[in-house]
């Protein structure tokens, strides 16, 4: 036997994941795989993504109940929200990776959003001290690793919220639910961080949030980078032992038009 193995009967370092089935006023909405904390905040920052509810009080009532294989959210929303339900026509079961798998339509999975202002990316004078913070913030990280986090920063740079999940986007969506039933935090939440890649999902639920500034700890994709010069969204990468670098319209003026008219660029089949 290959010495350089490691026997860990235990588990308890690792990571927990869980099956979530959301269901609103009965109807059965979605499954996600999510860490199972934070249970409120992501139900509401999940619905505000999803364009169901537009305020915390949309929702009147949460129940969270267990199963042998995961748990159930059973969640009540303000009867004029199932209007917004049935037009989704949608029915979701997610993987941890990706937001928006089961759409469909490519129109739901990409809807139209409302340009946010023309604003100066938020400046990060020190990049190291900002990832110290990082790294104070994230307590699952600390003991399993293994997880995203997404954390919310007021104008100076500083951090002053913080949700992790093993799905990014559950992350920011626990994250956008913490912010939405706090009002106070969300108009001093200047930009959102999210220790992972940066994808189109993300952009989606910064720019119906309504927040200026993206930064990112991994590179986006070109998706990403389109959709946010689209909504005037700043995207700022950190890459790993370099200058922060800035995707923005502000002082800069990009031709949209220049860009493929599918926001999907070349296919090759």
């Amino acid at each position: 036997m290959n010495a350089s193995y490691k026997w860990s009967p235990s588990i308890e370092h690792l990571v927990e994941e869980a099956a979530a089935a959301i269901n609103l006023n009965g109807i059965n909405y979605a499954v996600m795989m999510i860490t199972p904390d934070n249970i409120e905040d992501f139900a509401i920052g999940f619905l505000f993504s999803e364009a169901i509810i537009q305020h915390d009080h949309d929702v009147h009532d949460i129940q969270v109940s267990q199963s042998e294989h995961g748990f159930s959210i059973d969640i009540t929303i303000a009867n004029r929200c199932l209007y917004a339900l049935s037009s989704k026509k949608r029915r979701l079961i997610g993987a941890t990776g990706c937001g928006i798998c089961g759409v469909e339509a490519i129109t739901h999975a990409l809807p139209e959003l409302t340009t946010l202002p023309l604003t100066r990316p938020i400046e990060l004078l020190d990049v190291d001290a900002l990832k110290l913070q990082i790294e104070e913030h994230q307590l699952k990280a600390q003991q399993s690793g293994a997880i995203h986090a997404a954390l919310a920063l007021n104008a100076q740079g500083n951090i002053i919220g913080c949700r992790e999940d093993i799905g990014r986007h559950n992350a920011l969506d626990k994250l956008i639910g913490m912010l939405v039933r706090q009002p106070s935090s969300l108009s001093e939440c200047n930009a959102l961080l999210m220790t992972s890649r940066c994808s189109s999902e993300l952009i989606h639920k910064a720019v119906l949030l309504g927040v200026n500034n993206l930064i990112s700890l991994a590179s986006p994709s070109q998706l990403a980078v389109k959709l946010a010069l689209k909504y005037n969204l700043n995207i700022i990468h950190i890459p790993k032992y370099s200058a922060p670098i800035y995707y923005s319209n502000f002082q800069a003026k990009v031709n949209l038009s220049s860009l493929p008219v599918s926001p999907f660029g070349a296919i090759n089949a």
